[in-house]
């Protein structure tokens, strides 16, 4: 192992900046692309707040669609279809299934700009050479922040087809707060065979579906932030009608091309699920607060002082 770091070192030495650069930025390129495309099956585990979660993951790529269907191996039974904008939720134990938009990325799927450019202005992008993760061969990226206002990562990259089979997120200390890793990983000639097919439920199982009036809206710019963390804008800004809620909530999502905080805002201060002060698991930070008849409530994957200086940032027009 000493030995492959010591070659490393040497080639890096004898390649120019640009042309090292230039490497790194075509496999964030090709991680990103790789995860929304190909068809494969694994195993991977997801630890947060010293527990872990096992799942096993299948995806199908066919003509511009994607399935995705996640299924808990540890803890409570539990099993997830993503298709055509959707997610389905199956709980066998309690004979329940949820049905609703599909407004996040995977777990293990970041979100990456489409100009990979705009990482260098806040990140420094690294290539550390190789590793095995699932028996497979791996090149490793590190994506380290320039300041503290964000978080660092570690993919493990598969050389065949780019997609992450195992990543960390640690903090300005270099603690790792979150880790993911495939424990077996096999690439697919084409879709598995349960992709693409109709959903079967149980006839006895309770269905919560979101009704046309629960879809997502476009939200007006009464909210704004007043001033954001250098590098972050506004990427988002949309109205999220809640279950048994006559009034919609209102999120404002704030990114600087790979941290993403999200800011609910909503017109019942008086909740008594409300968030005073700050909060965290694993790597995501929560703060909230309290502007005059709304609770304002930050939530992202982003050091707790960004996540507080964007709640605190929020402003309402007159």
């Amino acid at each position: 192992m000493m030995k492959r770091f010591l070659v490393a070192a040497l080639l890096s030495s004898v390649v120019s900046g640009p042309v090292l650069a230039e490497s790194v930025q075509s496999w964030i390129t090709k991680m990103s692309n790789s995860s929304h495309q190909g068809n494969y099956q694994g195993t991977f585990v997801f630890w947060r707040d010293q527990k872990i979660e096992a799942m096993h993951i299948t995806h199908g790529s066919k003509n511009g669609r994607i399935w995705v269907g996640l299924e808990s191996l540890n803890g409570e039974s539990r099993q997830l279809i993503h298709q055509n904008g959707e997610v389905t939720s199956i709980f066998p134990d309690k004979h329940l299934v949820s049905i609703n938009e599909m407004t996040s990325n995977l777990p293990f799927h970041p979100d990456l700009p489409k100009d990979i450019k705009q990482l260098n202005q806040h990140y420094e992008l690294k290539m550390l050479g190789q590793d095995r993760v699932a028996s497979r061969e791996t090149q490793i990226i590190l994506v380290n922040p320039k300041d503290a206002l964000r978080y660092g990562f570690k993919y493990w990259l598969d050389k065949d087809t780019g997609l992450m089979l195992r990543c960390d997120v640690f903090n300005e200390k270099k603690k790792i707060l979150e880790h993911m890793m495939f424990t077996d990983f096999e690439y697919l000639a084409s879709p598995p065979d349960t992709a693409f097919k109709q959903t079967s439920i149980p006839d006895n199982y309770k269905i919560l579906k979101q009704d046309e009036t629960q879809k997502l809206h476009k939200a007006g710019n009464n909210w704004f932030a007043e001033q954001l963390p250098e590098g972050f804008v506004q990427t988002k800004n949309i109205l999220k009608p809640m279950r048994k809620k006559q009034t919609a909530v209102q999120q404002l999502v704030f990114s600087d091309g790979l941290a993403s905080v999200s800011v609910f805002i909503d017109h019942n201060a008086n909740t008594s699920h409300r968030l005073d002060g700050h909060t965290a698991m694993g790597s995501v930070n929560a703060f909230g607060l309290t502007f005059k008849d709304y609770q304002i409530t930050a939530i992202g994957e982003a050091p707790s002082d960004t996540v507080k200086w964007i709640a605190e940032s929020i402003r309402h027009r007159q």
